[in-house]
């Protein structure tokens, strides 16, 4: 009876140790992307041995704040339908694209009655299984934001093949309602001398970008006219080229929005040979995208559509559409067909393309438009069409759709500029793949990507940003708008680096970033003040004192700005009877401005926290009072006197 015991035990332990190899063998690790359905689809097929993989299901929780989350299983069987492994092909939670992350809570449906009930467990989230091995890693600049640094990089590699749209002057108007809300999808007129010459639609955010540089040097003042077709309520003002670079019109009616904001995402996709992984990654990813945005608390009424183009002697088209669709499925299945082949020499028709999203795509006209072009090439110039990428830019601008462009692996200095000035004049953002380079790039192979967007850009998957900047446009448009916190410094004491040193490359930064921030354009010939830090609590005074030092002498070292001749800068605000909270922006910058003969002031606000001090810099234009740009550093308390 012992030796029997003994027997059963050995073969138990056999058996435990089988089934532990069983699992290991059938974890995710050790399935291929080739097994795994990376998202929810609704297709069934063969992995290649006689198994099949049945369909994932994605299953969503909605919190209070509106962010989603989800996770896809799917079960592989073999062709007698008997289970072989679970394989868990990802979960993530919406924390990718927005600032919030959270536990995901795993759901699992009853068999019998279809009910979600929770499992009484968590795990932090992790990735989406990607299609590749890259995953298709993007970052992305604000052109608008920078816009600056936009102008110098034009400026600086203005020789490359291009058309020219002329921005280097800028002035946005925000329309908003009585409430201070912004108005979307307005009228907007600007006229000089009688005449109209600019036209558009406001975005989301209330925005419409007007670039006097592109009209002669001689029109000096300029009218504007808004109308709310909703209400029918109108506005109008004048304004000088020489004002102020940021203007708020405001309607006399509260904004009426509809129960289920349209929101149309058009992708303009290059199908050329060498853009099979852009392409198997938008296949893989279109419903997680879809799931993210549907799910939302607003509910927007989502469609996507398709542009494929290629160029001019690829056989089986030159361009082709898939008109605007909220029937997912179909969508999937006709992306489905999307395969990467074609192509030759470098340029691609992306213009035709352009042509096709302006005038064959039967647009919303009450909602948000965004539009997506995904490319390795810039775009032939020398077919002689009559509408160019400059007439694409304009005519969205004038249907109020904001073009984000990505750049994807390979992409010259030419492809890069071009789509930088696309995304730019229409509002929306250049975006960069990265394939595992170094510093900007992180992320692949050397030189797979052209890109020199400085150091104010933010890193995330391609889908995730796709997720994130549709969220961010149907904010503007809700009562909980999506907090995105500004990007800003920090700096440490270390042992190994003295304080000040620490401070110079922290200030040198902050600098750097004002500059590039700027509405107006400025640079190293730029005349600068520097004001006193101000402050409110009463032992914060000698650090101000310091910090403000500081920032002078490594600004001495720079070529930022031209720092003005240092004068007693205290004496001239007792003689003005100022305070140094007051000269911030409005009457008293121009006056102090003026009377240090510089173009611009740098000021600057202290506060003290428990273990750091927040120090936020401010440039300001003398001329208006305007602020043009504004940085904001967290500095250790330890950096401090």
């Amino acid at each position: 009876m012992a030796k029997t015991r003994k027997i059963l035990n050995k073969l138990s332990i056999i058996l435990i140790v089988f089934l532990i190899i069983s699992s290991c063998a059938g974890s995710p690790e050790s399935i291929s992307d080739e097994d795994v359905n990376p998202i929810g689809t609704e297709n069934s097929g063969s992995d290649g041995d006689g198994d099949t993989l049945k369909e994932s299901v994605p299953v969503i929780d909605e919190s209070d704040d509106g962010t989603v989350k989800e996770i896809t299983k799917s079960k592989k069987e073999d062709s007698k339908g008997a289970p072989l492994a679970l394989a868990d092909t990802g979960s993530r939670s919406a924390e990718a694209y927005s600032p919030d992350e959270d536990e995901l809570v795993f759901y699992e449906e009853e068999p019998s009655s279809g009910e979600i009930n929770p499992i009484p467990t968590t795990r932090r989230t992790s990735e989406v299984a990607p299609p590749s091995e890259s995953g298709l890693k993007a970052g992305y600049s604000d052109d608008n934001r920078q816009f600056n640094y936009f102008v110098n990089f034009l400026e600086e590699y203005k020789a490359v093949s291009h058309l020219n749209i002329d921005i280097s002057e800028r002035i946005i108007f925000n329309v908003q309602d009585i409430d201070g809300l912004s108005i979307p999808n307005a009228v907007v007129s600007i006229k000089s001398g009688g005449s109209t010459i600019a036209t558009g639609t406001t975005l989301a955010d209330g925005s419409f970008r007007f670039f006097p540089s592109l009209f002669s040097r001689d029109l000096e003042n300029f009218e504007v006219l808004v109308e709310d077709l909703s209400s029918g309520k109108k506005t109008g003002d004048q304004f000088s080229r020489e004002g102020r670079r940021e203007i708020d019109l405001i309607l006399n009616t509260k904004r009426d929005l509809e129960e289920h904001i349209p929101l149309d995402i058009l992708f303009i996709l290059d199908t050329t040979g060498s853009m099979g992984e852009e392409i198997q990654r938008l296949k893989a990813t279109i419903q997680l995208i879809h799931l993210n945005l549907s799910s939302l608390s607003t509910k927007p009424h989502l469609r996507f559509g398709l542009v494929l183009y290629k160029d001019d002697g690829d056989e089986e088209y030159r361009t082709q559409i898939v008109p605007l669709t909220d029937d997912l499925d179909k969508f999937q299945q006709k992306l489905n067909l999307v395969e990467a082949y074609g192509g030759g020499d470098t340029p691609e028709d992306l213009q035709a393309a352009l042509e096709d999203s302006m005038k064959q795509i039967n647009w919303n006209k009450n909602g948000i438009r965004l539009a997506f072009i995904i490319t390795d090439a810039p775009p032939h110039l020398d077919y002689g069409q009559e509408f160019d990428y400059t007439q694409a830019s304009l005519e969205a601008k004038e249907k109020g759709i904001k073009i984000h462009s990505v750049g994807t692996g390979g992409l010259p200095l030419d492809g890069e500029y071009i789509l930088r000035q696309i995304s730019q004049f229409t509002s929306g953002r250049y975006i960069f793949l990265t394939y595992g380079e170094g510093g900007e790039s992180e992320g692949g192979t050397a030189g797979s990507v052209s890109h020199h967007t400085g150091a104010n850009f933010q890193t995330d998957k391609l889908e995730a940003i796709i997720i994130r900047f549709a969220k961010e446009e149907l904010s503007y448009l809700s009562d909980k708008p999506l907090d995105l916190e500004d990007p800003f410094f920090e700096a440490n004491k270390i042992d190994t680096e003295e304080k000040e040193e620490t401070l110079d490359t922290l200030f040198n930064m902050a600098m750097e970033q004002l500059r590039d921030y700027s509405t107006y354009t400025v640079d190293s010939k730029t005349k600068a003040a520097i004001v006193p830090f101000s402050y409110k609590q009463d032992e914060l005074s000698l650090d101000a004192e310091y910090f403000t030092e500081r920032l002078i002498l490594s600004f001495e070292t720079s070529d930022i700005f031209t720092l003005v001749e240092r004068k007693d800068i205290q004496k001239i605000l007792e003689e003005q009877n100022l305070q140094l909270s007051g000269i911030t922006e409005g009457e008293d910058a121009v006056k102090i401005g003026q009377i240090l003969n510089a173009d611009v002031l740098i000021t600057g606000n202290l506060f003290g926290k428990e273990d750091s001090f927040e120090l936020f810099l401010r440039l300001v234009r003398v001329e208006t009072g305007e602020i043009l740009s504004v940085t904001r550093s967290v500095i250790d308390r330890k950096l401090g006197l």
